[in-house]
């Protein structure tokens, strides 16, 4: 409930404090003070939900463990930072964060567009839509531009230096779920089922690809912007070249859609691919011949991929019955372990430039920050415990 200046302040239980503790949400006990070191003892305040305050200071030691890991690598036993994320939506299909080259996360809360900026901890608010969710973001190369794609088919294009939108295309019939850079040219991807490709040098200038039979929910570059790789509800993924509206490759192994996708950083034709509840595997590809070359059963549906940018290693998000991640050893695929904390299905993951950090967007209504990939890069932002625990509203 929400309380004016008015009221007082109602004392905190000892039954609540470990029902918070239970949830892990912030939201499950509306206004609690996390700077207190006495949690019990703590008031409620009514201005953690009011749009106007932006940092909340965290100490508040959560009681997330990770499963014992089966190599001598170290994993982290718990977030290093985790973030509020209310009404962000539970669509497995959605791509709603970004971490871009500027270090500054993009999150879509429904029908708003927020930017963290991690060595900060500020956040501002660059777009509210009307009645409209926003369905995916994606930075540009460099950080200068967010492309947001909508529930309204629309797709707009944000110069975030000059706060200014630059484009507002509408070349899709449905919801636009994935979104890909490759210099100046933006791919997106539709539940209409089509890929779309606009060269934002030239307005109004764009090419359909049309091979899925169902929504496109995964489109990635691979680094080298040779070669396009995308994922459907149909279970195909597909390899696509710029100059060419037919795909070179296509895939049909996967049992389920596919949205988790994710180029290797030192081999450019190593593609990996996850599928959803009715499929559990991470394949790994040669995009050139279209080859599987290693198929490797999960226990849950897979919604984000991400490699290590420093190490041969491959982190996979999870949905129900784990909710977790999984960090996998290359190029045997044997698991390191597992890093659990979210308490509803993880829908995405994104990586910092450093390429040290990722974050985990959930459907429990949080981003969850891992210093999961070995280095220091996540050390600026532990210094201070009063940076990075936002909440976007």
């Amino acid at each position: 409930s929400k309380h004016n200046s008015t009221h007082k302040h109602p004392k905190v239980t000892t039954t609540q404090f470990n029902r918070y503790l239970t949830s892990r949400k912030v939201e499950h006990v509306p206004g609690f003070d996390l700077t207190y070191e006495s949690h019990q003892q703590q008031p409620l305040y009514n201005t953690l939900k009011n749009p106007k305050i932006g940092l909340v200071p965290s100490c508040l030691d959560l009681p997330i463990y990770s499963s014992a890991p089966t190599t001598n690598r170290p994993l982290p036993t718990q977030a290093d930072k985790i973030l509020d994320a209310p009404d962000i939506v539970d669509d497995y299909y959605l791509n709603l964060i970004d971490w871009g080259h500027n270090d500054v996360l993009a999150v879509a809360l429904r029908n708003k567009v927020y930017l963290w900026n991690s060595a900060t901890g500020s956040v501002s608010q660059i777009q509210e839509y009307g009645d409209e969710i926003v369905t995916s973001v994606r930075w540009m190369g460099g950080g200068e531009c967010l492309a947001v794609g909508d529930s309204n088919h629309g797709i707009r294009v944000y110069d975030i230096e000059r706060s200014m939108m630059i484009r507002n295309m509408q070349v899709h019939s449905d919801r636009v779920t994935s979104l890909a850079w490759n210099g100046v040219v933006l791919s997106s991807g539709s539940r209409d089922a089509s890929i779309v490709q606009h060269d934002l040098r030239v307005k109004d200038y764009f090419v359909r690809f049309q091979a899925h039979e169902q929504e496109v929910c995964g489109l990635r570059w691979n680094h080298e912007g040779t070669q396009l790789a995308s994922g459907g509800n149909d279970n195909k993924v597909c390899i696509w070249e710029l100059r060419s509206s037919t795909p070179q490759q296509t895939m049909s192994s996967h049992a389920a859609a596919v949205k988790a996708l994710a180029w290797c950083p030192w081999q450019s034709s190593l593609l990996a691919s996850g599928g959803g509840s009715a499929d559990r595997t991470i394949k790994l590809w040669n995009s050139n011949t279209g080859a599987c070359v290693k198929s490797v059963p999960t226990s849950a549906q897979v919604s984000a991929l991400e490699w290590n940018k420093h190490d041969k290693e491959l982190l996979s998000a999870h949905g129900y019955p784990e909710n977790n991640l999984s960090l996998w050893k290359y190029p045997d695929m044997t698991k390191v372990g597992d890093l659990s904390g979210h308490t509803a299905r993880v829908l995405s993951l994104a990586q910092n430039p450093e390429g040290k950090v990722v974050v985990s967007a959930s459907g429990d209504e949080t981003l969850r920050f891992w210093s999961v990939f070995q280095g220091t890069g996540y050390n600026k932002l532990r210094e201070s415990p009063t940076q990075g625990m936002t909440l976007f509203y």
